[in-house]
């Protein structure tokens, strides 16, 4: 029975690929801080972005605010972020606290470890421009997919 004909999936599946290789670097550099990759993508970004809400946090990841909810209550829980009511009385603020920032800073420190000695060798300016060009790509395509 011949193959059946697909779409070229081959960059899609290297993109998994890659997504599941930089989710295993940040957990063993993480592992020490008891931050996950999505924690410490948070904890960063609040700590870049000063004062901020949850929904601010969510489009600098690309991810919907309720995706990050579990995310954020566990920094909240931990100590590592403040959550207080916003200026309209009804949406929520997020700071980091000096725990946070302590915790960042020893976070930091172990991923960039990681990162500088696996890129030593690569283009990241060109792979974070191919990267924003797909990410544009596939947002085109799916906010109108009959194009």
């Amino acid at each position: 029975m011949p193959a059946e004909s697909a779409p070229e999936l081959g960059v899609l599946f290297d993109v998994l690929r890659a997504d599941e290789a930089v989710g295993a670097m940040l957990r063993g550099a993480l592992g020490g801080t008891g931050l996950t990759p999505t924690g410490y993508a948070v904890l960063s970004l609040v700590a870049t972005l000063g004062r901020t809400t949850p929904t601010e946090v969510a489009a600098h990841i690309g991810a919907k605010p309720s995706t990050l909810t579990a995310h954020l209550t566990r920094l909240v829980d931990d100590g590592l972020l403040s959550r207080s009511r916003g200026a309209d009385g009804r949406s929520a603020d997020l700071e980091i606290t000096e725990k946070g920032r302590q915790v960042r800073v020893i976070a930091h420190r172990d991923v960039d470890v990681v990162w500088q000695r696996a890129s030593r060798d690569l283009d990241v300016a060109g792979i974070r421009a191919m990267l924003a060009d797909l990410i544009a790509a596939l947002s085109a395509a799916t906010e109108n997919p009959l194009r």
